[in-house]
């Protein structure tokens, strides 16, 4: 052998392998363990296709493998399962469902204009809830609309959000859901209200309480499977819905019932925490 190859033997026989990883950046990411040790490491194709040698060298070799082990178990204990593709779309949408409310809302649209009387019976109302026991004001007030713009926008926003929610949550269970936080948000907005007059209409704060829905659930599913995580983090799911909130719902014009949306968003939020977190029981 000569003293070219007797160096690069010895240069060798320097490095020994510590670990075998299927990506580049997982043999980068032990490395940094090894860095962090205050020892020297280099990464290196394996002999298999594909995959990566983590090396060290021979005298800190048993401690570091020692550490890359407790590295390895700690970070699997905390990091999850990936989810499945479309994980998300548990349930089936029932589009039938989504063009039913849509139907309604259109025909009890059209019966407005026939009875001028209906808008004064079904809107919501504080002192009709409250002072005189009109108990189904908040849900009725959810198919009354101002003029065909007001109804065009809920009909997207709710197909939207309300297709969203059904896909995530289940379309019977979904759609009940939304119906009865943009209730309650109607019913909260009069009580906070009363008992100074307050009317409302619209279907805009069942779309919201379905924005709400789909926030909390986030927040739910971030909780189970991030239990770790900053609040901030965990929060996430419903500081999004806020964003949206605000750049949808909470405009500064004469008709918008802000604080319908607003309340609608709250009660939505509440049931997704609550449906995401009893899902979460049923699976576990």
């Amino acid at each position: 052998m000569n003293p070219p190859e007797e160096a690069a033997a010895a240069t060798q026989e320097e490095w020994v392998r510590v670990g075998q990883y299927p990506t580049l950046a997982d043999a980068y990411d032990h490395g940094l363990v090894i860095l962090a040790m205050g020892e020297s490491c280099r990464v290196e194709e394996a002999a298999v296709p594909g995959e990566y040698d983590l090396q060290a060298e021979p005298v800190p070799a048993d401690k570091i493998s020692a550490e890359l082990d407790a590295y390895s178990q700690e970070i699997a204990g905390h990091r999850p399962a990936p989810a499945p593709a479309g994980e998300w779309a548990r349930h089936p949408a029932r589009w039938w469902l989504t063009a039913l409310w849509a139907a309604v809302l259109v025909a009890v649209f059209y019966f407005q204009s026939q009875d001028l009387g209906l808008v004064d019976f079904a809107a919501s109302s504080s002192l009709g809830l409250f002072r005189d026991g009109e108990w189904w004001r908040p849900f009725t007030a959810l198919f009354l609309h101002a003029d065909l713009s007001h109804l065009a926008g809920n009909l997207v926003g709710g197909a939207i959000f309300g297709t969203l929610v059904a896909r995530t949550a289940g379309a019977f269970r979904g759609w009940l859901a939304i119906l009865l936080c943009g209730a309650l948000g109607n019913a909260v907005t009069s009580a906070v209200n009363f008992p100074e007059p307050y009317y409302s209409i619209g279907a805009s704060t069942a779309v919201f309480a379905a924005l709400g829905i789909l926030s909390g659930m986030g927040i739910a599913e971030t909780v189970r499977d991030r239990a770790r995580l900053p609040w901030v983090r965990i929060c996430a799911p419903v500081l999004a819905g806020f964003v949206l909130l605000g750049w949808l719902g909470a405009g500064s014009g004469p008709g918008t019932d802000v604080m319908g949306h607003v309340f609608g968003f709250g009660s939505g939020v509440a049931a997704g925490a609550a449906m995401g977190a009893l899902e979460t029981r049923e699976e576990g």
